[in-house]
C-alpha cells in the first residue's frame, strides 16, 4: 500500500521497513499504526507471507508472519513472497540470514542510485533445499533457538529497567543505604567536580604507538583499546599517555554516552586531546561512584547545553569540572557503586548469553545451509 500512516483504530495495522526490528526480524508493535485510505485484502499480510524490502540502507531486510502479529497490512517498499504450502516457510526464512544470502543482496542490490532489488530479482534467488520433514526439522531447531535469544532479549531489558529505576531513586536520595551500625549516613554535599578531580599534566610521547591508543565508545559501550588503527592516520593530532583509574571522556559525545574509567590493563595508553582524562581525588570521590552517577541518561543528556564552539561543539575539561553534582560521604559512594556494579555485572554476563546465541545461531545457519 502507498498509503500514509495515521493513528492506530485498534484492528488495522501497517508495517513498514521501520517496524521490523533489525536484531530479530519481528515486527515492532510497541506502537503500532494504521494505513490510511481504502483498506483492500490484497495488502493484508497472510501466514506463510514472507516480506522483503526492497529499497535504500535496509535492502533484504525479511519479516515471516506471525498470527499474533494480527492484521497487518504491508507498505509500498516491501515486497511480499507467498510461499506454497508443501514447503515450509520458517525454513525458507532461515535462508535470508545466511552469509550466502547477504553477499547476494549486497552484490544484487548494486544500483547507480539507492541500493534496490526488485521482485523479479528476489524471484531469482537460488540454494538448496531437503525434503518437507527435514525442512520441519530444520525449521523447529531454528524456532526454538529463536525463542531462547526473544526470552534472553528480555531479560536483559529487564535488567536495564531495574538498573535505571535503582539508580534514579539512590541519587535522588529518595533510597538510602545505613551504616553498618544502623545510623544514618550523612546528607549529601553539592559539590563542584573541581573540588574533587582535577586536570593531570599532559605527558606526550617521543613515539606514537598506534597499538596502544584508547577510544572511548558511545552509549555506556566502556572503554576499550582503539580497534581502527590500521585506517587511523594520526596526523597533527596530539596524543597524550593515560593512566589507570583516571575518568576518560570524548569531548563531543560525553552527552551521547561516551565515557568511563581506564581499565589497569590501559594502564599508559594514547589518547587525543579530543578524549581527555580527569584525576580523581580518591580521598573524597569513588570513581566508580561517579561513573554510576553520569550514567543515568537523564542526567547525561542534559550535558549537552555545556558544548561550546563553532562546527562540532566540545565540552571542554574546565567547563565538566564546574558541574555540580550531590555529593554523599565517601562510605555511601562505596555502598551504592558496590550495589550496582554487581547488577552491572549480572547484566554485562546475560548479554555475553545472548552473543553466544547469536553466534550459535549463525554458525548453525552457515553449516547447515551451505
Amino acid at each position: 500500500m502507498n498509503a500514509a500512516a495515521i493513528a492506530y483504530d485498534g484492528e488495522n495495522k501497517y508495517i513498514r521497513i521501520t517496524d521490523i526490528d533489525e536484531q530479530s526480524s519481528q515486527y515492532i508493535s510497541d506502537d503500532p499504526v494504521s494505513p490510511a485510505g481504502q483498506l483492500l485484502d490484497k495488502y493484508i499480510v497472510e501466514e506463510n507471507d514472507i516480506l522483503f524490502a526492497r529499497t535504500g540502507a535496509s535492502t533484504g531486510k525479511s519479516y515471516l508472519y506471525k498470527k499474533k502479529d494480527g492484521k497487518l497490512y504491508f507498505a509500498g517498499f516491501l515486497i511480499r513472497a507467498k510461499i506454497k504450502t508443501e514447503y515450509n516457510s520458517a525454513f525458507i526464512f532461515a535462508q535470508t540470514k545466511t552469509a550466502q544470502y547477504y553477499k547476494w543482496v549486497e552484490f544484487m542490490s548494486i544500483r547507480s542510485g539507492q541500493p534496490g532489488i526488485n521482485s523479479q530479482e528476489y524471484a531469482s534467488y537460488r540454494f538448496l533445499i531437503p525434503q518437507k520433514e527435514e525442512q520441519d526439522k530444520i525449521a523447529t531447531l531454528f524456532s526454538l533457538l529463536n525463542q531462547r535469544i526473544s526470552t534472553q532479549s528480555k531479560i536483559i531489558e529487564r535488567f536495564e529497567s531495574l538498573i535505571k529505576g535503582l539508580s534514579e531513586s539512590l541519587f535522588s536520595q529518595r533510597r538510602r543505604f545505613m551504616t553498618n551500625s544502623g545510623n544514618n549516613f550523612p546528607n549529601w554535599e553539592i559539590v563542584k567536580l573541581r573540588e574533587v578531580m582535577s586536570i593531570p599534566e599532559k605527558k606526550k610521547p617521543a613515539i606514537i604507538d598506534k597499538n596502544k591508543l584508547l577510544t572511548v565508545k558511545l552509549h555506556m559501550k566502556g572503554v576499550s583499546e582503539n580497534d581502527n588503527t590500521e585506517t587511523l592516520s594520526l596526523g597533527a593530532t596530539n596524543y597524550f599517555s593515560r593512566k589507570k583509574g583516571q575518568f576518560i571522556y570524548g569531548k563531543q559525545n560525553l552527552f551521547n554516552g561516551a565515557f568511563g574509567l581506564i581499565p589497569d590493563k590501559l594502564d599508559g595508553f594514547l589518547s587525543s586531546s579530543d578524549v581527555p582524562t580527569l584525576d580523581i581525588n580518591h580521598k573524597k570521590l569513588n570513581g566508580t561512584f561517579l561513573v554510576c552517577y553520569f550514567s543515568r541518561e537523564s542526567f547525561y543528556k542534559k550535558l549537552e547545553g555545556l558544548a561550546s564552539g563553532s562546527g562540532s561543539k566540545r565540552i571542554h575539561e574546565t567547563t565538566l569540572l564546574d558541574i555540580k553534582i550531590h555529593l554523599p560521604s565517601l562510605e555511601e559512594q562505596a555502598q551504592i557503586a558496590n550495589f550496582l556494579s554487581v547488577i552491572n555485572k549480572k547484566l554485562e554476563t546475560e548479554k555475553l548469553i545472548l552473543g553466544n546465541y547469536i553466534k550459535q545461531k549463525r554458525y548453525l545457519l552457515n553449516q547447515m545451509f551451505t
